[in-house]
């Protein structure tokens, strides 16, 4: 190894620098950091008067933000608000209030290969074709095999499709 590369362990194990440290402030004052990483900006912030002070500051707001006195929505807040929205600025933005289907219940996530009719036919006859040969036991052992991969296609489509029917109804009445 020379001079230039780093060993990913000792990027775990280097002091803090200061843009990092400023830069993940939030998490530390947060307590979502794991404790290696905290402990290297406990150390940084105790040797860095600079960094402690913005610490300090960010603390300071937090702190004031959460002494603030709660206050309570009007009763009719969502009437004004829905009254200043144009009809059809409201209804330009149904795409973003509809929840979305999961990407893979959409219908081009499967490939088109895989979609396609003449794959999901020939699937299935060579399925058939597989599962009569084992039953009257003629043909080679891997025969069920080249059965059972012949209604992936189909199932796959049925599956995906049964999906978007299942979460549908969800979200219509959501």
């Amino acid at each position: 190894m020379n001079g230039k590369q780093q060993d990913p362990g000792q990027e775990r194990t280097r002091p803090l620098a200061c843009p990092d440290c400023r830069e993940g402030l939030q998490e530390y004052l947060d307590g979502t950091l794991d404790k290696k990483l905290s402990l290297r900006f406990f150390l940084h912030l105790r040797d860095c008067g600079s960094c402690q002070h913005e610490y300090e500051q960010l603390q300071g707001l937090f702190e004031l933000l959460e002494n603030l006195p709660r206050h309570e929505a009007p009763a009719d807040f969502d009437e004004a608000i829905l009254a200043s929205v144009p009809y059809a600025a409201y209804r330009a933005m149904e795409p973003l209030r509809r929840e979305r289907v999961p990407v893979y219940l959409e219908e081009h996530f499967l490939p088109r290969l895989v979609r396609s009719p003449i794959t999901r036919l020939t699937g299935l006859a060579v399925a058939a074709v597989g599962v009569g040969a084992a039953l009257v036991s003629a043909g080679p052992d891997w025969l069920p095999v080249v059965a059972v991969v012949g209604v992936v296609p189909e199932l796959l489509v049925r599956l995906q499709g049964l999906g978007r029917r299942v979460i549908a109804p969800g979200r219509a009445e959501g």
